[in-house]
């Protein structure tokens, strides 16, 4: 009978991993639905992160879990077409007798800082029931993209493939719950995903990138006194020891682990931040206006192709040039089309010179320049900005650190000749990315992902 073929794979998972019968059967069913996902034409909509994800790499043993963690790629969705999706995918049969139900959704953990819903589900196999949530999280970013990762199934068949965390990413946004919460702090449960996460090995240069975009994107700032300070304070204080201890006795799998070991793995994760020298406008006297270009061409890449706005990005500058002031010293542009464009609905409120400047382009993609988007997955297939080697670059063009060091060097330029003047700069999502870096101490990276929205203004002073 299939009942007595799961219940004897479930006791044999939780005699093999040391866990509670209860814990296997969790998997059982946190297994159904996933596998469920897999199959679904939402399969690339969701990044899988959070406990389960991390109870995959390292054992049901080593990091049991409660519930399931998405983000969710884009932008938040009504609760009613949520709430069909997942129907949808409950609905898909795969032959492992399991029934999944929808019973409603709520508002996400009041303590997050993004916005999310959580999805309760009742699953069913036999007489066998489990109730537990899915939290879909929208907003935070994920460096330097969503990976696929197989699955193997505990309980026999074939695994199965979602996208999930980078590890980098999922360290950055523990750390920045660490931070951010300080000694206020009660998710003990996230020091030891620190530990075990970090136990797995990670890019530093990754992390850092991480670590950065976290904290920018949820408002934590990226200053080494407050990091460090804040770090030293978690573990100094006795309260969090104390439940740190609690947390331990509570959960077997981690009975191994001790508060100096996570201490241990925090300060190492924090010996891989660095903090550049910030540059000051206050001592160039310069108040400074960034505005990104309007949407440009979506069937080209970017770089310095000669790509022009689009209607709906012609419809961004319109609006914004409600907001620019008249009271500019200067105007600058980048010379590349879609640039040039923003720039000259925006002069029909400001009627000044423009300086046209080819160091403030994007960068030099060289042999991608104009190339279509479906051209370039077939020729370089995965090989994004991104995805480069700070000393990498494609046929004909610039590296990440070429680019840096030239949009550095201009706009040291731009502000030493122009002190005590009020600037408009017209550029794009690259070169404000290295803006930002120069004027908030951040380490550069091709993996930022700091950038403002096309068609905003960006003010700085």
């Amino acid at each position: 009978m299939e009942l007595d073929r799961i219940k004897a794979k479930v006791r044999t998972l939780s005699n093999q991993e040391g866990v509670d019968v209860q814990i296997a059967w969790d998997t059982f069913f946190f297994e159904g639905f996933l596998r469920r996902l897999s199959c679904s034409p939402y399969v690339k909509d969701f990044v899988l992160k959070g406990g389960f994800f991390l109870q995959s790499v390292i054992g049901v043993s080593a990091r049991s879990t409660m519930d399931i963690d998405f983000k969710f790629i884009g932008k938040g969705v009504p609760d009613d077409e949520l709430i069909a999706c997942f129907k949808e995918i409950c609905e898909i049969e795969n032959g492992d007798g399991i029934q999944l139900d929808i019973l409603g959704i709520e508002e996400i953990r009041a303590e997050t800082k993004y916005g999310g819903k959580t999805i309760k589900i009742s699953a069913k196999f036999f007489n066998v029931r489990k109730t537990f949530g899915v939290d879909v999280g929208f907003g935070d970013v994920v460096t330097p993209c969503p990976i696929e990762h197989v699955f193997p199934s505990s309980f026999g068949g074939d695994g199965y493939r979602l996208l999930t965390y980078p590890i980098e990413t999922a360290l950055a946004e523990k750390l920045e719950t660490l931070i951010s919460k300080g000694t206020n702090n009660s998710r003990i449960k996230d020091l030891v995903d620190m530990y075990l996460y970090a136990s797995q090995g990670f890019d530093p240069l990754t992390f850092v990138a991480a670590t950065v975009n976290t904290f920018w994107l949820r408002g934590t700032p990226y200053d080494r006194a407050t990091i460090f300070e804040t770090a030293k304070k978690v573990f100094g204080s006795e309260r969090i020891r104390e439940l740190f201890d609690h947390y331990k006795n509570k959960h077997p799998f981690a009975s191994g682990i001790t508060f100096e070991m996570c201490k241990e793995a925090v300060d190492s994760l924090l010996s891989n931040l660095f903090f550049p020298e910030k540059v000051r406008l206050a001592d160039y006297g310069v108040i400074l206006h960034l505005v990104r270009h309007g949407q440009d061409d979506t069937e080209r890449v970017g770089g310095w192709s000669d790509n022009r706005l689009t209607p709906a990005g012609i419809d961004e500058i319109k609006y914004l040039r409600r907001e620019i002031d008249d009271s500019y010293g200067l105007f600058v542009s980048s010379d590349l089309e879609r640039t040039k464009e923003t720039s000259d609905i925006l002069n029909v409120k400001l009627h000044m010179d423009i300086h046209y400047s080819e160091s403030f382009r994007e960068v030099n993609n060289g042999v991608l320049r104009n190339m279509l988007k479906r051209d370039f997955q077939i020729q370089y297939p995965g090989r994004y900005f991104s995805t480069l080697g700070m000393d990498e670059s494609y046929p004909g063009g610039e590296t990440p650190r070429q680019f840096f060091l030239r949009v550095e060097a201009a706009f040291l330029s731009l502000l030493q000749a122009n002190r005590g003047k009020k600037i408009l700069l017209v550029t794009h999502g690259g070169v404000i990315t290295v803006i930002l870096c120069l004027l908030r101490g951040f380490p550069y990276s091709n993996k930022l992902k700091i950038a403002p929205s096309t068609g905003t203004l960006t003010k700085l002073n």
